[in-house]
């Protein structure tokens, strides 16, 4: 019998970023996942939502924005700089996310969507040296 083939540790890591976002995240607007896959092939997971114990009014959704921590703050805020060989989102971390994810020491994130085109992460990518991979497919969002 031949042994099964397995899923890649970027798609892995995708769908667990996906997968968090559906089961955890309240945000009626945009449910967004991450992980970070660390050195040891540990992963740490993440999700948008308030902080602990906040209550958020859904209904407005310009003041709900400001009240939310993002899925990569989230995933990463165990993470010790230079632990992580790369983080997997389920959209393109936007230009705050990513100046936080280049503190960490990441050089790789691999994404599925780009949710509103935030040129300005793109050229923080650029010149922190962050590649950026966008890997089609998984769940709807």
């Amino acid at each position: 019998m031949k042994a099964r083939q397995r899923k890649s540790w970027e798609e892995t890591a995708l769908i667990l970023a996906e997968t968090i976002a559906d089961c955890r995240s309240q945000d009626p607007y945009l449910q967004v996942g991450a992980c970070a896959v660390l050195t040891d092939d540990s992963v740490c997971l993440g999700y948008n939502g308030p902080p602990p114990k906040v209550e958020i009014d859904w209904s407005d959704r310009e003041r709900r924005g400001a009240r939310i921590i993002h899925a990569e703050v989230n995933a990463l805020r165990a993470v010790k700089p230079g632990q992580c060989k790369f983080l997997a989102v389920t959209h393109l971390p936007c230009r705050h996310c990513m100046t936080f994810i280049a503190s960490k020491g990441i050089r790789r994130i691999v994404f599925r969507q780009i949710y509103e085109r935030d040129t300005l992460a793109f050229e923080l990518a650029q010149e922190f040296g962050i590649q950026l991979v966008q890997i089609p497919g998984g769940q709807p969002a």
